[in-house]
């Protein structure tokens, strides 16, 4: 292994005073440091240094952890060592954010960098020779003012730690977040995973009407309605034009589905530029880097102001010519690729100057209420003043991985609803396939991503029921305190408060003992995300009487009184349970 090229010394070379397990504080050469207490244990660091790039290094005792988590972790090991490479976070990749955490969920040791849209470079991991765990952060290119860090040890919950590091960031920026539109946070119908690029009018327009159908407040026509959109790979990017034989006039397919009652929301990647695209000659000298593996196409620079007004242009006539109520901007990450190039600007910056350009664009043409979806990995707080909507990573198929993309969302979402990625699964599954894929998402606002048309009877029954079931408990699951236990294990249980109601919602995806102590409120949702036949809770309160549900989200019969004590509850697998305690 690469061994660490900094030796601990005995005592810190920066005095954090009340920092549990601090081994070492170390600011670069030439960085000035002052601290401040924002409360109890949280100990603000500012940084400065006459270049304008002030740096430091934190070790703390490993002590118990068992992970460290940040918002970009589901599809990482849970505790990372220090040689895994450094990483450079921007607006569009990342956040500087996370928190090392023990197996009851209490957190050691949190952090946020306060540059959450320019490269800032970042280092972290476990020293396997000194036994701790390293964080460093360094700015990539001068800043004019100081590197602010917050290091919360106040013992807390993670979720409670990850949201109050989030609200410090999106605080810190003047405008606030932009209010989701409504049709944000209904569920939504689809194309991507069921047609892939194979989408035209007729099968959107069917499908929209049986998606309004289920409840389905808007679909999403993703990638394949541009022309050159065939086969995997996005060579014709660029002219973003709809393809004529699969939709002649796109205006009007959008306005059909309005008449069904949906919101429309269109999916484009204006910094892809395709070398059969008619406009590839004019752009391609600001589009220097060509993507071979899986994108094989050229990525404009932001940096350039002739890409960031083409890229406005591109998506204001896209809202205004016809009239789609969102859009899914999709790839922003990739605009990274210029990362660390000296002397042509910032990456991050360069972004927040494109999307603010964009959105005044919107206002000027009455279009301010046009919603936008980011998905990971663009999480960072700053960019809900630009998408009021944050989508879960691509995972097809895996319950898992989006559960904890769901999850990780949720806590840095600074007032965006989060969408899960779009659910899909095997045909012949029964409703256990469908409840699995719904479940990973209970706590987003859901994506639908199948042949509407074509699923089983029993399918079919199974979305609907679900579906209805997760409006029933939206105004807890969407609204309410979220918290969260077995955050190394891809989130045992995920629940969600509103006291006001009187209500929670608590979703099992592993077999662990449900706490019912842990919501002192009368009626708790148990949602049962597991193969297992029942439920075991443990409260200190009688459970008065409740309702069983099938993994179909139809009624399975009452729940028998008992307790209180360690009860076993019968419930079917992939089914759920309300429950009134007294």
């Amino acid at each position: 292994m690469t061994p660490d090229p900094t030796p601990t010394p005995a005592a810190a070379d920066l005095d954090l005073p009340g920092v549990p397990g601090l081994r070492l504080a170390r600011p670069d050469p030439g960085t000035t440091a002052t601290t401040t207490s924002s409360g109890p244990g949280l100990l603000e660091v500012s940084l400065a240094a006459g270049d304008g790039r002030p740096g430091l290094r934190l070790e703390v005792d490993l002590a118990d952890a068992v992970a460290w988590w940040h918002p970009m972790a589901a599809g990482t090991r849970p505790l990372p060592p220090d040689w895994s490479g450094r990483t450079v976070t921007s607006l569009v990749s990342s956040v500087p954010l996370g928190a090392l955490h023990d197996a009851t969920g209490r957190v050691l040791l949190g952090w946020a960098a306060d540059e959450d849209v320019a490269e800032l470079a970042v280092t972290l991991g476990v020293s396997e020779e000194h036994k701790t765990f390293v964080v460093e952060a360094r700015p990539v290119r001068p800043r004019a003012t100081p590197l602010r860090v917050l290091l919360d040890t106040s013992g807390e919950t993670l979720a409670t730690v990850a949201q109050r590091l989030t609200g410090w960031l999106s605080d810190r920026h003047a405008e606030p977040p932009l209010d989701p539109p409504p049709a944000a946070r209904v569920p939504v119908y689809s194309t991507w995973y069921t047609f892939t690029q194979d989408v035209d009018d007729a099968v959107v327009t069917a499908e929209g009407a049986l998606a309004a159908r289920l409840g389905c407040g808007s679909l999403f026509l993703d990638d394949g309605w541009q022309r050159f959109a065939r086969g995997r790979g996005y060579q014709g990017c660029g002219d973003w034009v709809a393809d004529p034989e699969k939709f002649p006039d796109l205006t009007g397919t959008v306005a059909r589905l309005h008449a069904q009652g949906l919101a429309v929301a269109l999916w484009v990647a204006p910094l892809l530029l395709g070398d059969q695209s008619a406009v590839f000659a004019r752009m391609a000298p600001f589009a220097p880097v060509r993507v071979e593996e899986g994108l094989r196409c050229h990525v404009l620079d932001p940096r350039h102001a002739e890409v960031r007004a083409f890229v406005v242009e591109t998506c204001l006539r896209l809202v205004v010519e016809h009239d789609v109520d969102l859009l899914k901007i999709d790839f922003l990450d990739q605009a990274m690729v210029y990362r660390d190039e000296p002397g042509e600007g910032d990456v991050g910056e360069a972004m927040a100057a494109l999307l603010a350009d964009l959105r005044r664009a919107l206002v000027d043409a009455d279009r301010a209420g046009v919603g936008f979806e980011f998905r990971q990995p663009y999480v960072s707080p700053a960019l809900a003043r630009s998408a009021q909507v944050l989508r879960a990573g691509d995972c097809p198929a895996d319950a898992v991985v989006n559960r904890r993309s769901v999850v990780d969302a949720r806590l840095v979402a600074a007032g965006r609803v989060v969408h899960a990625d779009p659910m899909m699964w095997g045909p012949v599954g029964g409703a256990a396939a469908v409840a699995q894929q719904l479940y990973a998402g209970w706590f987003a606002v859901p994506q639908i991503s199948m042949r509407l048309a074509a699923l089983e009877p029993v399918q079919s029954a199974a979305l609907e029921g679900l579906l209805g079931l997760w409006r029933e408990h939206a105004e807890v699951t969407q609204h309410g305190v979220l918290e969260v236990t077995g955050a190394e294990d891809g989130y045992a249980t995920v629940s969600a408060v509103r006291p006001d109601l009187d209500r929670a919602v608590v979703v099992r995806h592993a077999p662990v003992v449900v706490d019912l102590d842990a919501f002192p409120i009368g009626h708790v949702d148990v949602v049962n995300a597991t193969a297992e036949p029942r439920v075991t809770v443990r409260t200190r309160r009688p459970v008065l009487d409740g309702t069983a549900r099938t993994a179909a989200g139809a009624g399975a019969g009452p729940v028998t009184a008992a307790g209180p004590g360690l009860l076993d509850l019968p419930v079917d697998p992939w089914g759920s349970l309300r429950l009134r305690l007294g």
